[in-house]
């Protein structure tokens, strides 16, 4: 290795002297928003599902078990409070034309306050009923 090799190796190991620490402070912050917006995600999408399951429950309780609808309403109410991290639930039951729809409104919570978001789910069952 010639001298001239040698000061140029110096002069680029200078020059690069930083970059990585450069890459991390400004890469972290990105993976962290990332991350952030990735549980967020998980947690919006668990909230619907939560919504939907408890809709087409109770959708089921009017429609096949011959269940009142206010005592469905309530159930589902319950269930919601006590197991979930919904608040502001709505529960509506809809019955016409031998069709059970159960709507289910509610705010799923976010990691960040300002974050949360609506969710509305209707699930519908036909009603088991005898007909002549």
């Amino acid at each position: 290795m010639s001298a001239d090799d040698a000061a140029t190796t110096d002069s680029c190991e200078r020059r690069d002297r930083g970059a990585t620490s450069l890459a991390v402070v400004l890469l972290t912050p990105l993976f962290i928003v990332l991350a952030f917006a990735a549980v967020q995600a998980a947690l919006w999408s668990h909230a619907r599902t939560e919504a939907r399951v408890i809709a087409r429950d109770t959708a089921a309780l009017i429609a096949r078990s011959a269940v009142g609808d206010g005592d469905a309403q309530a159930t589902a109410r319950t269930i919601l409070e006590a197991d979930s991290d919904l608040t502001d639930v709505t529960i509506e039951v809809d019955r016409s034309n031998g069709v059970v729809a159960v709507t289910v409104d509610a705010m799923a919570p976010g990691i960040l306050r300002g974050t949360s978001v609506e969710v509305r789910v209707t699930e519908a069952l036909p009603v088991e009923e005898l007909t002549p």
